[in-house]
């Protein structure tokens, strides 16, 4: 567990928001939600976003509607 005096590890999350930009389409629910996220989180944040995001990338690829 970490101290409360410890501040914590943030993570950039632009590159990932400027590959949603452009290689997401713009109706892509995926895209929304990533291109919402602040410019940094915790690294613990990003571990679980990160989980997430990859199983809702695999649900729109698998989406008859692409």
């Amino acid at each position: 567990m970490q101290s409360t005096n410890q501040e914590q590890e943030l993570v950039s999350m632009v590159e990932l928001k400027n590959l949603a930009r452009t290689m997401l389409p713009s109706s892509s629910a995926l895209r929304d939600l990533i291109l919402s996220e602040p410019d940094t989180i915790s690294s613990e944040a990003a571990v679980v976003k990160v989980g997430m995001y990859s199983r809702l990338l695999y649900r729109e690829l698998k989406s008859p509607s692409r």
